[in-house]
């Protein structure tokens, strides 16, 4: 049987306790690679087996995906409702779904019956939600939200004014200011980074910088959001910086050619890029057969087979924009190319995690080592996040 770490049985326990006593919202602060999926599938399983329903959102698939697999590998039988997922049902007590599949929905599998509330198809006792930081708190209080979680809380909460709202979040603030307050009344848990490494559930990172002959120019004038929010650079800016950078190709050769050799012998690379002409230009650097790209325009099932690839050893890099941040494990990763600038600390702080997570038994049991995740920063994205931001891991990059 699978046991919780004792950090997640804290929470687990923090979680019991402050639903029997309160109905206000609150979340949990985990970093990445604490096991959100597996605390919530603990809890979702805590709830089934007392006869409770649960619906359990995320936005992206993946990550429901994720969720409902720890749910049943402990053994929890469970519904899918996710068109990226390709199923729709609702027939267990527990109920995984995503955000857009879920919201459209309201008025049909999960509608509201006036008459009889507890016999609504929308009647739910818990509602967790991964990557809560995801949720407007602002839209969610106000009388008419206009984004899907809003609607849908709003929704959950006039069939059940007792539903119980759990949050699960690395990145625990929206704009400049934390979560915590008008909306999530109370956090749970607080796991960082730094004591995850420092127990042994997650690798600690080194970082190497560029010299000035392996460093992109005339990347100055794009600087990180100040607000700490979770938005990235705009497509706008995206599309500029691409154009810049892409101007540079032989720039481009040189830092790749420093790049293979610096993770010769890493099992895994994660290469971040500012478009996907750069992804290509990139790609032609590397060793043919070697490689896959992600973009936000790579069809689902080619997604799946790329990671799938990353995941067996089958390719040693991913090229990919900026769609690999939340909702992906590649344990193999162990070094990280910041190609570009990133725009938030939020992302940088998801991204990086990317890389910390240790390696699986079965993988140890292969003969695998993993002791550290490089990061190579061509772009000087540390160097900018640490001059606005006091936040400690930004400070420990940096040095």
């Amino acid at each position: 049987m699978f046991e919780l770490r004792p950090y997640q049985q804290a929470a687990h326990e923090a979680t019991i306790a402050h639903c029997k006593e309160s109905k206000e919202p609150a979340f949990h602060s985990q970093s990445v690679g604490a096991g959100k999926t597996i605390s919530i599938a603990y809890y979702t399983k805590y709830l089934t087996d007392r006869k409770a329903r649960v619906l359990v959102l995320a936005r992206q698939g993946e990550l429901i995906s994720q969720n409902s697999d720890d749910y049943k590998m402990i053994g929890g039988k469970c519904s899918i409702y996710s068109s990226s997922l390709g199923m729709k049902s609702t027939f267990y007590p527990a109920v995984f779904g995503t955000e857009g599949t879920v919201g459209r929905a309201l008025d049909t599998d999960f509608a509201y019956n006036e008459k009889e509330p507890k016999k609504s198809p929308g009647f739910y006792h818990a509602v967790l939600i991964d990557e809560c930081h995801m949720v407007d708190w602002q839209d969610v209080i106000s009388d008419e939200p206009s984004t899907q979680y809003g609607k849908i809380v709003k929704h959950l909460i006039t069939i059940n004014p007792n539903i119980r709202v759990i949050g699960y979040t690395g990145s625990p603030y929206r704009s400049n200011a934390s979560i915590k307050g008008a909306f999530w009344k109370k956090q749970l848990s607080d796991v960082s980074t730094y004591q995850l490494i420092n127990e042994g559930y997650l690798v600690p990172p080194v970082f190497g910088f560029a010299d000035e002959e392996h460093h992109y120019n005339g990347l100055d004038k794009f600087t990180p959001n100040e607000s700490e929010s979770a938005d990235d650079f705009s497509a706008k800016e995206l599309a500029a910086m691409g154009r810049e950078i892409c101007k540079q190709k032989d720039k481009t050769q040189l830092i790749m050619e420093e790049v293979i050799e610096r993770t010769r012998n890493r099992l895994g690379v994660l290469i971040t890029c500012a478009s996907k002409k750069h992804c290509e230009q990139v790609a032609e650097c590397l060793p043919i057969g070697t490689w896959g790209i992600v973009t936000d325009s790579t069809g689902s099932k080619d997604r799946k087979q790329i990671l799938d690839d990353a995941k067996s050893g089958k390719i040693k890099y991913v090229i990919q924009i900026g769609c690999l941040t939340t909702g992906v494990n590649v344990t193999r990763w162990d070094a990280l190319v910041f190609l570009r600038k990133i725009g938030s600390l939020v992302q940088l702080i998801q991204l990086s995690g990317r890389g910390l997570r240790i390696l699986k038994d079965e993988q140890m049991a292969q003969g695998m080592e993993k002791h550290d995740c490089l990061m190579l920063d061509y772009t000087d994205t540390f160097e900018a996040m640490g001059k606005i931001f006091d936040d400690p891991i930004v400070q420990e990059f940096e040095t």
